[in-house]
């Protein structure tokens, strides 16, 4: 943001104010009437017209109502005095971004100049953002500018062409699914099956059946023969979600069965041989859940040939414009209802709020905004009470949290914004928040907050 565009016919106040705003760094016009400020206006289209609401052939507010018809990108700062403050609140209502009373307070001023700024960048980020959509889709429903997410897409792309067992690890709702969806769509089994199974979500006497299939008579109710999902998949990929809750008798045959490349249905004796890929997922750290007996370490090995991790959301809070774009966009092609834009003021609170659920729980939110919108738009006034009230204000070197918490709470935000601030630097972490790096190291791996690499435990 660069031009600022000052209406007002107290020559004295308007020249103060444009040698202000040029030191810092604007570039000011100056006009003294609603004719002479409409015609600047449509001559230079400012970034901000800062408009008094008495000039000698008008209102500043008829102005104001012009250039927002107009020139609605252009933002509109009125400038009032004391005994118009009702007219200025008025101003607000029907477009302009703030106001400033008379004489000049040139702090605020400069604080609503810079607030501006920000929210105009914001919507530039936005609009690049949308392009960037338009580029993607060869990787499906994966989106992500992080570091993070660029790492997934390149192990993928690695990966995908290739028969190499896959172990995905991420926090449920992180998008394991996708992931392995999307391997399965890059690679040249993409036409033929992709068959999805949830091992926590079945009861463990029927998960064998489910896998493997069964004969007529192979036990109560098994009125005819089965196929099951590796059969069905014939050709295809066998995703296996959440493999620690498969019970432990079932994960040795499914060790045997993948060693010998065949496997027999529940009741028969025919051998078949396996043709499809095998993809495993947990939410689960795998060495945890060997250690408590959750998966055993033979199979893990078997599985884990190509390990991915998928980050959470909470560490690529970069990549939320993204995705809500992303659903949003999805959105509008499959209801009736359009909701074509989204306000910078609902992306912020999107990336002030840390996503337990992940991008299951955003996918979810943008879908309840959605439905709420009564515009065009998507605004924070779209979000649930959750998302409004974790919604903290964040600065190179300050972070203001809601009164409520608990202090547990508290402390992590602050070793967050903390490691944030140092580029993940946890020994600088330390010494600004006077532990030891032995004591952050601790605190970070209890709360699992974002920063850096890993690095090794301290003696």
């Amino acid at each position: 943001m660069k031009r600022v565009l000052i209406v007002d016919d107290d020559r004295a106040t308007s020249a103060g104010m444009a040698d202000v705003i040029e030191e810092w760094g604007y570039e000011p016009e100056v006009a003294g009437t609603v004719k002479a400020g409409w015609a600047a206006v449509s001559k230079l289209v400012p970034d901000v017209a800062i408009v008094d609401l008495k000039l000698p052939d008008g209102s500043g507010l008829d102005l104001l109502h012009r250039i927002k018809e107009t020139y609605p990108d252009v933002s509109v700062v009125i400038l009032t005095g004391h005994a118009t403050v009702d007219s200025a609140v008025k101003a607000l209502k029907v477009g302009a971004e703030d106001y400033v009373t008379k004489p000049v307070d040139l702090p605020r001023l400069q604080v609503i100049l810079k607030s501006v700024e920000d929210k105009q960048l914001m919507k530039q980020e936005i609009l690049e953002l949308r392009r960037q959509l338009q580029k993607m889709g060869a990787l499906g429903h994966l989106v992500g500018k992080s570091r993070a997410m660029q790492k997934l897409f390149e192990e993928i792309e690695m990966v995908a062409n290739t028969d190499a067992n896959v172990f995905i690890v991420g926090e449920s709702g992180s998008g394991k699914e996708v992931v392995a969806n999307t391997i399965h769509s890059l690679s040249r089994r993409r036409m033929k099956p992709f068959i999805a199974f949830n091992c926590g979500a079945i009861s463990p006497t029927l998960i064998e059946s489910e896998i493997f299939g069964h004969e007529k008579g192979a036990f109560t109710n098994a009125i005819k023969r089965r196929e099951g999902y590796f059969e069905l998949a014939k050709g295809g990929t066998v995703f296996l979600d959440e493999i620690t809750e498969m019970p432990i008798e079932l994960q040795v045959k499914l060790l045997r069965v993948l060693e010998e490349s065949k496997f027999r249905r529940v009741g028969g004796n025919e051998e078949i041989n396996i043709d499809a890929r095998i993809i495993a997922a947990s939410n689960r750290d795998p060495q945890k859940a060997i250690a408590d007996g959750k998966l055993r370490e033979d199979l893990y090995y078997r599985l884990n040939v190509f390990p991915i991790d998928v980050p959470p959301l909470r560490d690529r809070l970069e990549d939320i414009p993204l995705f809500a774009h992303f659903f949003l966009q999805k959105l509008n092609e499959t209801e009736e209802k359009k909701v074509e834009n989204i306000e910078a003021d609902f992306i912020e609170a999107l990336q002030q709020y840390d996503w337990p659920g992940n991008v299951r729980e955003l996918r979810n939110v943008v879908n309840r905004a959605f439905i709420m919108a009564r515009g065009e738009s998507l605004t924070a006034e779209c979000l649930p009470d959750k998302l409004l009230g974790a919604r903290r204000i964040r600065s190179r070197n300050a972070v203001q949290i809601p009164l409520g918490q608990p202090m547990e709470e508290v402390e992590r935000i602050v070793i967050e914004e903390t490691l944030a601030m140092n580029d993940g630097d946890r020994r600088k972490t330390a010494e600004i928040l006077g532990i030891s790096y032995k004591t952050l190291y601790n605190k970070t791996k209890k709360y699992k907050a974002a920063g850096g690499e890993d690095e090794e435990e301290p003696e």
